[in-house]
């Protein structure tokens, strides 16, 4: 399909820009001092997991991604190929064991049960597989601890070769002491255990923040063109959503708009219907709080946010002319989302829906 059909799917579109995914590839890599797992779970942050690896593939030399599901994990598989190391950072249930045999996909192995499980089903089918290993180091959530030796793993999990070692960082972000001290005990472990295998600890804000003392990082959030904490690192903003008013109303003073007449007009006064909703990733609470540009002009949402609707104070445009509309761009960002929200851009571009038509530029 051509990219003037893709935008004429709905009035509502985004263009995801593939040298500044590229370009934060290589901020990304600088920053480390090492190759990377990019990490393109949830459907590459909202922006198309396939294309974008697949780009990072070809273009950057890309060998090694993160995702979070088997099924995330199978579908890249096989748009791929069989090259690429493909880890599958979060559970995965026995029954798909089997799959991730015929998919090459490397498990994360977190605790006991779960390396037991997969150890089993592999000396059933007289198998061995490559895993990652998960060493808690604070973030308390999934991992073995770190007083575990590694040679215990080694022996009871004969049938697991571990091919990377990885912890995650919980504040990086925030809290720099906390961050320092999981570094120290990650750091511990590979050198009392001896490990040779491929280690990483680091995500976005670490990578920007931190000296990277292991084999490899995890960068997710900065691939994206999106970083927290303190950092100098120049990336470059890798989606934008435009659309275009397709309905222009008047009212009066006093006339409500939307669904529970959340507004009321303080003077007469026109606005516009622009077709994106809380269906599509723009959310509800962004009710008479965000705001759009429309031909450069900031124009008010007003009213409630519907599942497919947004209307909006056109006040001070030219309503005669083609109307384009910024939802998400160089000047409204997802950060400006998450601020309007409470909430953290990861979660605004995660959310954005697949109804809207991805664009790929570059």
């Amino acid at each position: 399909m051509t990219k003037t059909k893709i935008k004429s799917l709905r009035p509502t579109y985004a263009e995801i820009d593939l040298q500044a995914f590229g370009h934060n590839i290589e901020q990304a890599r600088a920053k480390a001092g090492t190759d990377i797992i990019a990490i393109v779970k949830a459907d590459g942050y909202g922006h198309g997991a396939m294309k974008l690896a697949a780009y990072a593939y070809e273009k950057h030399k890309v060998k090694k991604f993160g995702v979070a599901t088997i099924l995330e994990g199978m579908i890249l598989r096989e748009y791929l190929g069989s090259e690429p190391m493909i880890f599958i950072l979060g559970y995965v249930d026995g029954d798909f064991f089997d799959d991730v045999l015929e998919y090459n996909l490397v498990l994360n192995m977190v605790d006991e049960k779960f390396a037991a499980a997969f150890n089993n089903f592999l000396g059933k089918m007289n198998r061995t597989a490559y895993v990652s290993v998960k060493i808690d180091t604070g973030m308390n959530r999934l991992g073995f601890s770190p007083e575990m030796p590694f040679s215990d793993f080694l022996s009871r999990y004969e049938n697991l070769r571990p091919v990377h070692v990885m912890s995650h960082l919980s504040s990086s972000d925030s809290d720099t002491e906390y961050t320092e001290e999981q570094i120290r005990i990650f750091e511990k472990y590979i050198v009392d255990n001896g490990i040779t295998c491929n280690t990483s600890l680091f995500n976005s804000s670490g990578v920007s923040a931190f000296n990277n003392k292991f084999s490899l990082a995890r960068p997710g959030l900065m691939l994206y063109g999106y970083l927290y904490g303190e950092n100098n690192v120049t990336l470059r903003k890798v989606m934008s959503i435009y659309s275009k008013v397709v309905h222009v109303k008047q009212i009066k003073k006093g006339e409500a708009v939307s669904y529970n007449r959340r507004f009321f007009a303080e003077k007469d006064m026109t606005y516009g219907v622009v077709p994106i909703g809380y269906a599509d990733g723009y959310q509800r609470c962004f009710t008479n709080v965000s705001h759009m540009l429309v031909n450069g002009i900031k124009c008010p949402v007003i009213g409630t946010v519907c599942m497919d609707m947004t209307m909006i104070d056109l006040s001070g445009v030219d309503t005669d002319s083609e109307m384009r509309v910024e939802i998400m761009g160089e000047n409204i960002t997802a950060d400006m989302w998450a601020g309007w929200a409470n909430t953290i851009s990861y979660e605004m571009l995660c959310g954005i829906s697949d109804r809207i038509p991805r664009v790929y530029l570059g």
